[in-house]
Parts: C-alpha cells; sequence; structure tokens
C-alpha cells in the first residue's frame, strides 16, 4: 500500500507541473475573510417576494453576504431557488448564505445529499459564486421539525458536508444552534415553525444524549450545544441564531434593548433561569476550534404595540451588533433578517427589517459605516458570467451566445490544442488526487463525535 502511495506522488507532481505550465491550473474560489475587526454583512431574504439586487438598492450600499432557505431534500423548485440565490449573490458580488429546511430527518440517503451537491457545484461553477451551506439551522430548539434529533441530526450533516466537500471547492458548511438561553424550550419559545402550545416531548431514546448532567431529565443545566455537533472535520464555520424578541428570551413589547444585552447573550448569560456560570458558545467552537463564526441576528418590532418606535429599536440593535466585533476576532459575518414574517410566538406579525423604510435604510446605513462592516462586491465572486443587473437570475443578454463561444475555443486566451491539452491533464490530476483524498475522508468521518 505504501508503495502504490508513493508511486502515485511522482504521477500527480508531473501532471499538476504540465497543467501550470500550461496555464491551465484551477483557482481557488474562496474569498479572503475580513480582516480582523470587520464582518461581512447582509440579509436573510424572503426569496420568494424579495432580490439581492432589490436590498442593495433599499440599503444604498452593496452587501457582502446574501441569504435566504430552501427546502431539503431538492425539489424541482428548491433547485430554482438554489440556482437563483448563486446567480443573485454572484451578481452583487457576495457570498451566499443557503440555509436548508428538511422537512423530516427521517429517511435522508446518501443520494439526497449528493444531488444538492452536484447541484451546488454546477452552480458555483457556472456563476462564480461562493456558498456557505447552512444545514437545518436551530436544531438544538423544540420548534423546528429536525429540533431535538441529535443521532439524526448529525448522520444527516455528515452525509451534507461529505458530498459538498467532495464536489466543490467553491462551499462550505455551517453549523449553527440557536441561542441557548431558555433552553430546552418547552414552551416552543421564538417558535417559527409552529403552532403548539407545549414542544414535543424528548422520547425515552434521545434522553441520554440530551440530558448531559445526568439527572435523568432536560433542563437547562445541559449542555444546549454539544450533543449536537457533527465534528471538527465537517463544520468549516459555526454561528448562532440570536434574534432579539424583546426583554425577555420569548417575547414582549417593544422595549428598547438595555445596554449590553447582547454582549449578556455572547456571554451565555441572558436567559437562562439559573446563575449558572457558563463555557461560551463563542470561546467553545469559534475559538478554542478556531472556527470562523457568522451572527444570524435581527430586532423584532411589533406594529401597534406599545414601546420605542421601529428606527429607534432596530438602530440600537444594530448599534450592539457592530461593537460587538471589535472584542471578537472570530466573528466574520453577520446575517440581518429582513424579513415580515407571522411570529406565533407573539400572537401576530412582526417586522424585522432594516430597509422596508427609506429613513430606517439611511440611518442604518449610517450605522453600519462606522468601519466594522467589510462591503461587497468582494474579490473573486461573481466574475464568470453573472449580470449584476440581473435581479431574477435571469441570464444577461447574449450570455449563451458567449458561453457557446467560449465552448467553441473561439476568440479564447491560450486556445485551441494547449488549453486542451492542459485541461485534460488537469482533470485527469483532479481524478487522482480526489480519489485519494476522499478514501482518506471518508475513513475518518463515519463516526459520530461522541462515539470515538
Amino acid at each position: 500500500m505504501q508503495r502504490r502511495r508513493l508511486a502515485v506522488v511522482p504521477l500527480l507532481a508531473v501532471l499538476w507541473g504540465t497543467s501550470v505550465l500550461l496555464g491551465a491550473a484551477p483557482a481557488s474560489a474562496e474569498p479572503d475573510l475580513p480582516p480582523r475587526g470587520t464582518v461581512w454583512f447582509g440579509p436573510f431574504l424572503d426569496w420568494s417576494n424579495d432580490s439581492a439586487a432589490d436590498y442593495e438598492r433599499r440599503l444604498g450600499a452593496e452587501p457582502s453576504l446574501v441569504g435566504g432557505s430552501i427546502g431539503y431534500p431538492l425539489t424541482p423548485t428548491s433547485q430554482v431557488l438554489l440556482e437563483d440565490l448563486s446567480r443573485q449573490s454572484a451578481g452583487v458580488g457576495a457570498v451566499a448564505v443557503v440555509t436548508l429546511e428538511p422537512r423530516t430527518l427521517t429517511g435522508l440517503t446518501t443520494d439526497d445529499a449528493e444531488s444538492l451537491a452536484d447541484a451546488v457545484g454546477e452552480a458555483t461553477a457556472r456563476d462564480g459564486s461562493f456558498l456557505i451551506v447552512r444545514f437545518a439551522p436551530e436544531m438544538n430548539g423544540s420548534w423546528a421539525p429536525w429540533g431535538q434529533q441529535p443521532v439524526a441530526y448529525v448522520d444527516a450533516f455528515r452525509a451534507v458536508a461529505d458530498a459538498v466537500h467532495d464536489a466543490t471547492e467553491a462551499a462550505r458548511m455551517l453549523w449553527s444552534p440557536s441561542y441557548g438561553g431558555g433552553y430546552p424550550f418547552s414552551g416552543a419559545v421564538n417558535s417559527t415553525t409552529t403552532l403548539a402550545d407545549e414542544a414535543p416531548a424528548i422520547d425515552a431514546e434521545t434522553l441520554p444524549y440530551l440530558d448531559t448532567d445526568g439527572d435523568g431529565e432536560v433542563t437547562s443545566a445541559d449542555d444546549p450545544y454539544g450533543p449536537y455537533y457533527p465534528g471538527d472535520d465537517v463544520v468549516d464555520w459555526v454561528g448562532l441564531t440570536m434574534l432579539r424578541y424583546g426583554l425577555t428570551p420569548t417575547f414582549g413589547a417593544n422595549s428598547y434593548p438595555e445596554a449590553g444585552e447582547l454582549d449578556s447573550r455572547f456571554k451565555e448569560r441572558f436567559g437562562y433561569d439559573d446563575a449558572t456560570r457558563r463555557s461560551t458558545f463563542y470561546v467553545r467552537f469559534a475559538g478554542q476550534r478556531k472556527k470562523p463564526f457568522l451572527l444570524t441576528t435581527g430586532a423584532m418590532h411589533r406594529p401597534g404595540a406599545e414601546g420605542s418606535t421601529e428606527g429607534v429599536l432596530k438602530r440600537a440593535w444594530l448599534r450592539q451588533v457592530v461593537g460587538a466585533v471589535a472584542s471578537r476576532p472570530r466573528l466574520k459575518a453577520v446575517q440581518w433578517l429582513e424579513e415580515v414574517r407571522a411570529e406565533p410566538a407573539v400572537g401576530g406579525t412582526a417586522s424585522w427589517q432594516l430597509t422596508d423604510d427609506p429613513a430606517l435604510a439611511s440611518t442604518s446605513r449610517a450605522v453600519l459605516d462606522q468601519g466594522a462592516i467589510a462591503f461587497g462586491p468582494l474579490d473573486g465572486i461573481g466574475t464568470i458570467s453573472t449580470d449584476p443587473s440581473s435581479t431574477r437570475g435571469d441570464p444577461a443578454p447574449g450570455a449563451e451566445e458567449q458561453s457557446g463561444a467560449a465552448q467553441s475555443g473561439a476568440a479564447q486566451p491560450g486556445g485551441g490544442w494547449v488549453s486542451f491539452l492542459g485541461g485534460v491533464l488537469t482533470t485527469l490530476a483532479i481524478v487522482v488526487v480526489g480519489g485519494v483524498v476522499a478514501l482518506q475522508v471518508r475513513r475518518r468521518r463515519l463516526v459520530p463525535p461522541w462515539l470515538r
């Protein structure tokens, strides 16, 4: 076995060197992370009613991140949404955060994961986009159909991560639970997907995984994060959802954010029913594991409710978000919930948007301009064929003709037999390397972290 590995090395060296000399070596699609003290910033959009270009016009600035959700496994509809998100994010030069929402964790297959990965690979290659795949977030919550099922969740995450990592270098995997204050959320607080008064009971099979202190039940004293962690080898980014509902973890009037309220969440103090000192999510998963951190946040405003006006409330929370960047070097991206949506936890509709009102958009932009935000467009994104003026993912006029010309080799630098030979050798090198690496990677990714 050792002799075979050694025999492969010279062949790979020759193939790689030849492809470089012929100008055919592929470049990495991953954009550089923002410098220390700055973050990528952008919206989580309602993709059926909004677009990246429209958001850019409302804010008056170019986002460096654009997010949206799609169903998983892929359906014809969710594949169109994935392709649209890839195309639109590339069009504004932003990283795309793709949130995958399974209908259930039961029955998910390797074929489902590979179909998704193929679609991601094709989209990034076509559009020059870069995707962060946020698989089934808030999995520690009681309100999601994939929630509080640690064994099934870890298996599903790892399957998707293996497939995505094997398919493309232009995508990364994000693990993103919900902030732990209020865990295990027995009243389905902060619910967005269920109208149940009480969350489903944790079954006897799952209990041993979630009862981390061994007292026979799941309470706020148990670890709200660790049982759901898929493993360092498959997680590229970590993140948290920290939505600001009010002065309690669930809901309230339109109350003005208290000083240090976001900081108290980062320190794992807000919303817990005891005074226990806890190791923070940021330290455990971003700091100790050296993973970039993405914060999903927003401030809720209830139309017609008492308290602060929308602009005052949301700007105050945004200032705390911007202020959190300087002291947390692993915080590299912020995704703001840019939606108006039903909130069962508050019994009505609420607004999370920063840009629905021109005055609020303008003053929000002024807060963002204070220096912590790395605006787009990002270098290396959207450099293939995307038209920035497209708001619904339609190809630019003449794009199909240009694509055909490129495929035929007409008027292409380095065209002819040299480019062809370089492409063949590069492809062969990638296939050989991919086979060796895939075998090694799959050997070490089969066992969940708590069984090692």
